[in-house]
């Protein structure tokens, strides 16, 4: 059995770096899946300051947050593709989301999440592999949030 604390993590610094274009304000990663060895799913500690929170994006498998400090906000959207690289977006719901909250984000789902402005937030990320165990891939947005999404390449 392994075991971490997570309020003991810091930034995984090369990932943070990877990843850094899919974050709007501070934010930073540390990959828990990694350091537990965890082979069939990945999960991530997420931690977003003053504001920060995600692009607009989506998961090929499932997606689950685990709130484990502060104040945030998940944005889920309806899309419709124009084309190969731009989906035409309209919000669904925004849910405030607070300590001890658990959210579930099913694939395919385009959404963002993050700390609302002001506040700090951190969650665990746990994405849900494929059916056919393969580790589910992220698609990312750059957004208007009005009307428009353009796939980030």
């Amino acid at each position: 059995m392994q075991k971490i604390n997570t309020k003991k993590l810091r930034p995984d610094t090369s990932l943070v770096k990877s990843k850094k274009r899919y974050f709007v304000g501070d934010a930073w990663l540390s990959d828990i899946s990694v350091k537990l060895q965890i082979k069939g799913e990945k999960a991530y500690l997420a931690n977003f300051n003053n504001g920060a929170r995600t692009k607009v994006h989506y998961h090929q498998g499932g997606q689950i947050l685990v709130v484990t400090r502060g104040q945030g906000m998940l944005v889920i959207y309806k899309k419709a593709n124009i084309n190969k690289d731009t989906v035409k977006i309209r919000k669904l719901s925004q849910t405030s989301l607070g300590e001890g909250d658990v959210a579930f984000i099913p694939k395919n789902t385009l959404h963002w999440h993050g700390a609302l402005k002001g506040k700090n937030f951190t969650h665990i990320a746990l994405n849900i592999f494929t059916e056919k165990a393969k580790e589910a891939e992220t698609l990312w947005y750059e957004s208007d949030f009005v009307s428009y999404a353009t796939k980030i390449k």
